[in-house]
């Protein structure tokens, strides 16, 4: 069973990231279209992709880490959980500003941009906790 949860929580893990990844590519790359029928269409495209893809992964996700952590007894003996949390309240505010984005151009390209840096970062963070699990 926990080898099932296991391969779940990692395979949903990189299609959480990979999806708010290139979500918020495409964000910078829609403010940069010229002509407001191209951006509208990238919007729609944008909208369903995170709703019906970005937040159902999200909750698989979560639901296969809870598990993991449970049947492995991580919070009782390692450290390192503590900060990959922390981690994933951080690339779960991007997530949700990402959406605010997608509805409404509310930061300029140079913020969405350092969202999309962000993401990229905090994601790379997690990983690196969960393979190594330096403490």
């Amino acid at each position: 069973m926990k080898n099932f949860f296991l391969t779940l929580h990692m395979i949903s893990v990189c299609l959480v990231i990979g999806s708010l990844f290139v979500q918020s590519l495409s964000v910078v790359l829609r403010l940069r279209l010229k002509t407001a029928e191209e951006a509208d269409g990238l919007r729609k495209t944008q909208q369903r992709i995170h709703k019906f893809i970005y937040y159902p992964i999200l909750g698989v996700t979560l639901i296969s880490g809870m598990v993991l952590a449970v049947t492995t007894r991580v919070f009782s003996e390692s450290q390192w959980i503590y900060w990959k949390l922390g981690l994933l309240a951080i690339l779960i505010a991007l997530g949700v500003q990402n959406g605010r984005q997608i509805k409404k151009d509310a930061l300029p390209k140079k913020y969405a941009m350092m969202v999309h840096i962000a993401i990229f970062i905090v994601g790379a963070g997690m990983i690196y906790l969960a393979t190594i699990k330096p403490f």
